[in-house]
């Protein structure tokens, strides 16, 4: 089962001048900030006159939510795992393969809208309603899909029961995540470059001895299940 995350199969097609705008202002708002944009370049950019920009959007700053809602990977998560606890393939594989595969398709998708989550990192103090629709749209809904897996892992004996499986699952997640935060955001790749996959089989690797249980967590569900 091939979980990874492709681009040109998951971000819905772009065309047509609203879709040029947005391209433009993602470009524009990653040289010079929220703050520093103006309509001005983003037309010069875009191609287009400035009047075009306002017959989609009002201003920059509604240019910059629609880039939040339409490009960040919550399309990602709605359309490649709509709801991964109901996937039966997922419980045929390995949950440590099952967690790699899914590790890698969340860390792709946040990469390839990286300039977007660099602007709403650093617009989320001043806006916090930015911050929120951030948080909502790709890592909480991320974080309740992983629960909801662990949680049927664990009643099926794969691993230990959990107190609360979306602690536990954001505790992946945020392990997860420092690999953006470090190896990107912060550049740290120039200092100590980690291959993605590697960092994800280490992380799913600690993870899984924290819930293993009796060791069984490199069994399938099924392989699980039959055993009882």
């Amino acid at each position: 089962m091939d979980l990874t995350y492709k681009p040109s199969e998951h971000h819905t097609p772009r065309h047509g001048k609203r879709d040029a705008i947005m391209d433009a202002a993602i470009e524009v708002f990653g040289k010079s900030g929220l703050d520093g944009a103006n309509v001005d370049e983003i037309a010069r950019t875009a191609g287009v006159a400035k009047g075009t920009i306002y017959l989609y959007f009002k201003s920059k700053h509604e240019i910059f939510d629609a880039v939040l809602t339409e490009r960040w990977p919550g399309p990602f998560l709605d359309v490649l795992l709509p709801d991964m606890a109901s996937i039966p393939e997922l419980y045929e594989l390995p949950i440590e393969t099952a967690l790699e595969e899914l590790g890698i398709g969340f860390l792709d998708a946040v990469e390839d809208n990286l300039i977007v989550l660099r602007l709403a990192l650093a617009e989320a103090y001043r806006y916090p309603e930015r911050g929120e629709h951030l948080f909502e749209s790709t890592f909480l809904k991320a974080n309740r899909m992983v629960a909801r897996y662990l949680e049927n892992q664990a009643t099926a004996g794969v691993i230990a029961p959990l107190p609360n499986p979306i602690i536990t699952a954001r505790c992946l997640q945020g392990m997860l995540m420092t690999y953006i935060l470090s190896q990107e955001l912060l550049q740290g790749k120039k200092y100590t470059p980690i291959e993605k996959r590697d960092w994800v089989k280490e992380v799913v690797r600690l993870f899984l001895r924290g819930v293993e249980g009796s060791g069984q967590g490199s069994k399938t569900g099924t392989d699980r299940m039959d055993t009882n």
